[in-house]
């Protein structure tokens, strides 16, 4: 699990901050120095590594009284696309040629 652990919580840990950037106010309910817990609601096997190592963590943790949150991923929207117009080529153009 470990690979597909750290793929899946990269993933989440990507969309996360993605989500607080979009979305300042939801930001600003996090306190500052907050161990943010991801979770997904239909992963219970990822749900008990991320909780076991945040135990892990939590044991070695300089600040004992650090507020923890959970962040529950319902899903995640499909990944989309960001190009615009792409246009299908037979041959290589003027401005890609080799000099």
């Amino acid at each position: 699990m470990n690979a597909q652990f750290e793929d899946k919580y990269d993933e989440l840990f990507t969309e996360f901050n993605r989500y607080v950037i979009e979305h300042p106010k939801f930001a600003q309910r996090i306190p500052d120095d907050a161990l943010v817990v991801l979770l997904d609601k239909s992963d219970p096997e990822f749900n008990r590594e991320n909780l076991r190592r945040v135990e892990q963590y939590h044991r070695h943790d300089d600040a004992p009284a650090r507020p923890v949150i959970y962040i529950q991923a319902d899903r995640l929207a499909p990944i989309k696309s960001r190009l615009r117009n792409p246009r299908m080529m037979t041959r290589l153009p003027v401005y890609a040629a080799p000099a």
